[in-house]
């Protein structure tokens, strides 16, 4: 069995080692948690991710393990702990334009401006600005319930097992009613409750940013519990 698993830098487990560390996928919750398994595991997170990234490696992942292994769809399961809505990607317009990092693609987060004048061209600067000045609860919303909605769709068609989650107090635009509806709940833990997030549950069970976090992520212990977390969860409901 394969658990797959996507997100962002809370799925990634992004400083868990040391500060701005982007991922450290042998000590995060996706490898944790199919340990206990017994699953292989492939993590798909990256730090900065959004919602339109997972949507589209995990297509990619899924591609690839069809066509060149092969795989059994009935051997996988696949796990999503969604990014919040306010983020995007462009892809570079020149083979060697700067900043463009994950095959051809680089992430896009409101308020990261600054890094962003840093890191890639003044084209690429520029988009990010026009993003952000045009995006609004309805248009972010709409991104992110096409994102869903499209991903669980290709899952179920494949007869894939999955479950969603929130890793942040993702919510939406409540008044989308023709996305909410397509939404399968029983398969999206804490769907349209912020206070069933990732980060919302840990903060209530009382855990801490790790000792080396810069950018609000949570250590080892938060990694092993959330794990724990969820193989009770997957188990009780009968989800595997």
């Amino acid at each position: 069995m394969l658990l797959l698993a996507n997100g962002c830098s809370h799925t990634a487990g992004a400083e868990i080692e040391k500060p701005r560390q982007g991922h450290c996928y042998e000590k995060a919750w996706p490898k944790l948690l199919a340990d206990k398994l017994n699953y292989d595991h492939i993590n798909l997170s990256e730090s900065g991710a959004s919602c339109d990234r997972v949507y589209r490696t995990t297509l990619h992942q899924l591609h690839v393990l069809r066509r060149y292994s092969e795989s059994d769809p009935s051997k996988i399961f696949c796990i999503v702990m969604w990014p919040g809505m306010w983020r995007t990607e462009m892809f570079q317009k020149e083979p060697n334009e700067p900043g463009f990092f994950d095959r051809g693609w680089m992430p896009m987060v409101v308020g990261n401006e600054e890094s962003y004048k840093k890191q890639t061209s003044k084209l690429g600067l520029l988009n990010y600005k026009s993003w952000v000045s045009r995006a609004t609860l309805t248009s972010e919303s709409t991104n992110y319930f096409k994102n869903v909605i499209g991903l669980q769709n290709i899952l179920v068609r494949n007869k894939i097992k999955y479950l969603f989650l929130n890793s942040c107090v993702t919510i939406g635009d409540v008044n989308q009613h023709e996305y909410i509806y397509e939404v399968y709940k029983k398969r999206f833990f804490g769907f349209m409750n912020g206070q069933l997030s990732y980060t919302n549950i840990l903060q209530q069970n009382n855990f801490e940013f790790g000792e080396n976090s810069e950018y609000a992520h949570y250590g080892e212990d938060a990694q092993e519990w959330w794990a724990d977390f969820l193989f009770d969860y997957l188990n009780k409901n009968k989800l595997l």
